[in-house]
């Protein structure tokens, strides 16, 4: 398991929002920090869902705008401060050196250009090569469809019920980007080691995406 998904086994957003300052009631309710709000409208357990600014997202999520840190530090600093020892086997957390200047989205549209300008290279890709390109388009596709269903499947009101569909644009969004991170900043050396962390959870996104085709 990545220090990542043991973060979200570990530590609840309402964990992470009474140790970094927020004031959640006993039925889990909140003032959100990220508009103006006099009543709490933030429901906080495992994830958070705020009514009023439809701020939404898990544990990570919330730590990375609380205290302004990316995804990777605010995993890190869930797991300093909560006492969660990075697992033996998280082989990915050093395959990443360099970080680009250029934002997401751009690293994201330049990936996807290589990966659809692959099969006209004069010089066949290696295999972690080939299967880096496919792998990217794999996650940008099912990134775009968590965001889909994100907004489209929102609870109206704190009665709703949550949507599968809500529930699991919440629990995979950011585990997504941070992959999605990690493979635009690697190199083709890395490509290898990504493979061997990635690879089955790929398969499955694939699987995945096939149903809503």
């Amino acid at each position: 398991m990545s220090l990542f998904k043991e973060v979200k086994a570990v530590v609840s957003a309402r964990q992470a929002a009474e140790r970094y300052g927020l004031n959640v009631n006993r039925a889990g309710m909140a003032c959100c920090p990220f508009h103006d709000d006099r009543n709490p409208s933030m429901k906080l357990d495992d994830r958070f869902y705020c009514f009023g600014c439809g701020a939404t997202g898990d544990v990570v999520d919330l730590t990375v705008r609380l205290l302004g840190l990316t995804s990777k530090e605010a995993a890190l600093q869930l797991a300093s401060d909560f006492g969660i020892a990075p697992p033996e086997n998280d082989n990915h957390q050093d395959v990443v050196r360099v970080k680009s200047t250029k934002t997401k989205h751009e690293r994201s549209e330049q990936k996807v250009v290589w990966a659809k300008n692959a099969q006209t290279k004069s010089v066949k890709p290696d295999r972690d090569e080939v299967w880096a390109d496919r792998a990217t388009l794999v996650l940008c596709d099912y990134l775009s469809l968590l965001r889909f269903w994100e907004t489209n499947y929102a609870p109206k009101s704190m009665d709703d019920d949550w949507h599968p569909l809500f529930c699991e644009a919440l629990d995979r969004k950011t585990f997504i980007e941070y992959v999605l991170d990690e493979m635009l900043a690697a190199g083709k050396s890395e490509y290898e080691e990504l493979r061997h962390c990635y690879g089955k959870e790929v398969e499955r996104i694939e699987k995945r995406l096939e149903r809503y085709a």
